[in-house]
């Protein structure tokens, strides 16, 4: 019997402002490991401590990985670190949109939106993904949404990692993200 070792260092990089209350940026890269690059976009991060992942980045690490990707980055549409997310509470989004401007100018494989169902219809919220389409539009050959290999959850749009996680973790598939239709004024 041949004994195989596999070896594989997970580097962990978070850019944060400078009181470490707004997290722009967290990438995960599996050293040693070749494969593609993929930036997520959620909703907002949960903590400040990039030594401890919460369920969600588990699921990303387990099916991304899988799927081909060594390289993580996970951006969200608020940079602000709570567990609650208030929308309105948001005061100024700039700092994080520029940095999403920064992060669309490396060579990512895929885009994946999966920032879920919550807050639809919020007004602020809408603004946001506005902004983000507009930004979005350049790459619209790269971007994707997750969806079960079943076909179980096909009618739901942005699935977010987590419900994706929970209901259907190793059988995750990408299909391509439909811009939503914009109104003519």
């Amino acid at each position: 019997m041949e004994n195989i070792k596999q070896t594989s260092l997970l580097e962990r990089t978070g850019v944060f402002d400078e009181e470490t209350k707004r997290r722009f940026e967290l990438t995960l890269v599996y050293k040693g490991i070749k494969g593609k690059k993929i930036l997520v976009i959620g909703m907002n991060p949960a903590s400040s401590n990039i030594q401890v992942f919460d369920n969600t980045t588990n699921y990303l690490l387990n099916n991304l990985g899988m799927m081909g990707y060594s390289e993580i980055t996970i951006w969200n549409l608020f940079a602000d670190i709570c567990t609650k997310l208030k929308p309105s509470d948001v005061k100024d989004n700039k700092e994080n949109m520029e940095h999403l401007k920064e992060l669309l100018k490396r060579k990512n494989d895929t885009i994946l939106i999966g920032y879920g169902n919550t807050f639809q219809g919020n007004r602020r919220v809408n603004e946001v993904k506005a902004q983000l389409h507009v930004l979005l539009k350049p790459y619209e050959k790269i971007i994707y949404e997750l969806e079960d290999e079943k076909g179980e959850y096909s009618k739901l749009k942005t699935i977010h990692p987590l419900f994706a996680g929970q209901r259907f973790s190793g059988e995750w598939k990408m299909r391509k993200y439909n811009f939503p239709k914009t109104k003519n004024k």
